[in-house]
């Protein structure tokens, strides 16, 4: 219960993703049969990165992300200067 509470640190597929990526646009061959693999693989990895628990970890994660992007956004605010 505690680790569905918890949740993953990252969303998982995301190295499959990589992987797929590679494969389908790394590789090229004139049958395009690297193409079609590597986006399969893309694909399966899209769905694993879907089923994959959020939990708090990567709630507060995205929290302090948001609140560097936030932070840096007033930053660019306050230097713009009118003529």
């Amino acid at each position: 219960m505690m680790k569905d509470l918890l949740g993953d640190y990252e969303p998982r597929g995301k190295v499959i993703q990589g992987v797929g990526k590679f494969i389908a646009f790394g590789l090229d061959d004139p049958f395009h049969l690297t193409t079609v693999t590597g986006l399969a693989i893309y694909g399966a990895g899209k769905l694993m990165e879907r089923r994959s628990n959020y939990g708090i970890r990567r709630a507060k994660l995205d929290m302090t992300l948001t609140m560097l992007e936030l932070k840096n956004l007033v930053e660019e605010i306050h230097g713009i200067r009118i003529q």
